[in-house]
């Protein structure tokens, strides 16, 4: 599998224990028990700056070039894109929704709840879509020379929190990681 194939499947790896500790604070918040907002919060956060602004970035690039070459696999790609796009303003309004609880914003439970929900698992059918169908296809049809087009122009970012940790910004992320030893 190609180095940047593999990136975005140890991406996907943090996305997906990311996505397991939201499940669980939220199941906790959702349940009536106590749950760590800001955790939750920095959770939005998370995926806000590293897959919305990073991951999808460099992704959208790869199903450029493939759409370029694969063009009978050109609505999954395009479906992939477009879910980007669904899921960037999926995580930026249920981040604002959580922000406006703490802010004491009149919403539901259960409009929370729902919201929170259908994010998940928007977010686990497109990782599963990209693992299971578009990575093995890039894999096998991207030449050697489109790949080095896509290293020559991807979009430079880091995991603020598996990779160099920023303990500022994501600090109870990091210590909740930390104390689970999964950093």
């Amino acid at each position: 599998m190609h180095k940047i194939l593999e990136k975005l499947k140890r991406d996907h790896r943090n996305l997906e224990k990311i996505l397991t500790i939201l499940t669980t604070h939220l199941d906790h918040f959702f349940a009536g028990s106590d749950s760590n907002f800001d955790l939750i919060i920095e959770l939005m956060e998370y995926l806000e700056a590293f897959a919305d602004l990073g991951h999808h970035r460099l992704e959208n690039i790869i199903f450029e070039v493939a759409m370029e070459r694969m063009e009978d696999h050109r609505v999954l790609f395009e479906c992939l894109g477009k879910q980007h796009k669904d899921l960037d303003y999926l995580t930026r309004t249920f981040r604002q929704s959580l922000e406006g609880v703490i802010h004491e914003t009149v919403m539901s439970r259960e409009e929370l709840e729902t919201q929170g929900r259908e994010y998940i698992a928007l977010q686990h059918l497109h990782l599963d879509v990209e693992e299971r169908e578009a990575f093995p296809l890039l894999n096998a049809g991207l030449t050697k020379d489109e790949w080095e087009c896509i290293s020559a122009n991807m979009p430079k970012y880091d995991d603020p929190v598996f990779g160099s940790p920023d303990q500022k910004r994501f600090q109870n992320l990091v210590a909740y990681l930390y104390n689970e030893k999964s950093i």
